[in-house]
């Protein structure tokens, strides 16, 4: 995703943050990449389908402020000796505290897996580099928060035109409403349906179910503009 301005020039994402390069391709299992970030956007690699879904679903919960993938750290065994793990993902807080995740599907968790990210957590928490380590499989992968997260990542570029128009209109919205009737009250269609996601994902405005985000959806006026 590149960024056009009005002196005709584009901005390019930043580069990964990430400690290690994931792979472009492979023959043998899934690639693909991520650009996170409203304006200030940043590349995220990922080697599987299900660290993709994951980075979608952390990146755009409300408690997530940072996201960034394959971050290292130096670990000991019961011998002493180090070595290096790259954890997954790392989240920051919007309260300020740090979770990695590992992500593996189910079938490849084995005993001495748990094992030794039970140990790297304890060391990582010791250390102060971790608050939280977690394993993330495809069991934690919730269908509506992804539809939703895939939702927020479409529309996450801002349009000049039709946000002002949505916020306006959410002014004099009821207190309680569905994104449909303040869709209509844009008159931009699928323009405004996207300004009415992008209040969501700001925060303005809040859904009352755990739902996959329609026209239907029933919305609450959080905060105003």
């Amino acid at each position: 995703m590149s960024y056009h301005f009005s002196s005709g020039g584009i901005r390019l994402p930043e580069f990964s943050r990430g400690n290690r390069k994931t792979q472009v391709g492979s023959t043998k299992h899934f690639t693909g990449g991520l650009v996170l970030g409203e304006n200030e956007s940043v590349r995220l690699g990922t080697e599987s389908h299900l660290e993709t879904n994951a980075a979608l679903l952390l990146s755009y919960r409300p408690t997530t402020l940072d996201l960034v993938e394959q971050v290292r750290f130096s670990w000991y065994d019961e011998h002493g000796e180090y070595f290096d793990h790259f954890i997954d993902l790392v989240v920051t807080r919007v309260d300020g505290t740090v979770v990695g995740y590992a992500v593996r599907p189910t079938s490849r968790v084995s005993h001495a897996y748990q094992c030794k990210l039970a140990r790297i957590k304890e060391q990582a928490n010791a250390q102060c580099f971790l608050d939280d380590f977690r394993l993330f499989t495809e069991e934690d992968v919730c269908p509506i928060e992804l539809h939703n997260a895939k939702l927020f990542h479409s529309v996450r570029r801002p349009d000049d035109f039709a946000d002002p128009v949505a916020q306006d209109v959410l002014s004099g919205a009821p207190v309680v409403t569905n994104i449909g009737d303040l869709v209509d009250r844009t008159r931009l269609e699928g323009m405004g349906f996207r300004a009415i996601v992008r209040l969501i994902r700001s925060g303005h405005l809040q859904m009352l179910r755990h739902e996959r985000i329609e026209r239907s959806t029933e919305v609450l006026r959080a905060r105003m503009i």
